[in-house]
């Protein structure tokens, strides 16, 4: 089995808020892109048709407003940094302290755990887990080349979509905000999955269609 990289040596000790204000603005954050990747978020939630959804990370706000407009479901917010003013003031990988056991249909986490050290990542993955009742959701940033297609013809009766990132050896170092993305060395699509898998059974994975930097999966807790 492979080793786990050590953290960055230029990577902060303790995890200190990295939101600046200003950061979730409509013309330099919402891109076409991610549009489309919270699209997607929001159908693999509605699809398990849930009574409560905890979603880790404030972010801009646009996943739980939607949810809560086309489903009966309650939304709730969790954040290590009460600056965002989420509902919940917790770190994901003490969430079960602050929540307790199976008090969530899902527990998502979309473009978050990147923010964590990867030796946090599954520890993350396992209290999501407890958090939930039912899926736990997650989506991370696959560094690499995008390759997308999209093709419709004759009111979508032939259709084809691509989404994919070609990768190469590349040493991550922290920027300042993603301690690692799927690709680089030492953090390959493979090993993703199987950390994951460690804590839930991974029932779908994808490249978000239209916006590949986005992977998904979609997980059920096994209870």
């Amino acid at each position: 089995m492979t080793s786990r990289p050590a953290p960055p040596a230029s990577a902060p000790a303790e995890r200190t808020p990295q939101v600046e204000e200003g950061h979730y603005r409509f013309d330099t954050y919402l891109t076409r892109e991610r549009w489309i990747s919270i699209w997607h978020q929001i159908e693999a939630t509605l699809r398990s048709q849930p009574g409560e959804v905890l979603e880790i990370g404030v972010g801009s706000g646009v996943f739980a407003a939607m949810v809560r407009q086309f489903s009966d479901a309650s939304v709730v917010t969790a954040d290590f940094d009460p600056a965002l003013k989420p509902d919940i003031v917790a770190d994901v990988t003490q969430l079960c302290e602050v929540v307790g056991e199976g008090r969530f249909d899902v527990v998502c986490a979309f473009q978050v755990l990147e923010h964590l050290p990867f030796e946090q990542f599954l520890p993350a993955v396992e209290q999501m887990a407890v958090a939930s009742r039912d899926r736990v959701l997650i989506s991370l940033p696959h560094w690499g080349y995008p390759v997308e297609l999209d093709w419709r013809f004759w009111k979508k009766r032939f259709s084809l979509s691509l989404s994919r990132r070609l990768t190469r050896p590349h040493d991550w170092t922290f920027d300042g905000e993603h301690y690692w993305e799927i690709g680089p060395k030492g953090y390959s699509l493979d090993r993703i999955q199987e950390t994951v898998s460690r804590a839930v059974d991974i029932e779908k994975a994808y490249f978000v269609p239209g916006n590949s930097y986005h992977y998904i999966l979609e997980c059920r807790v096994r209870r």
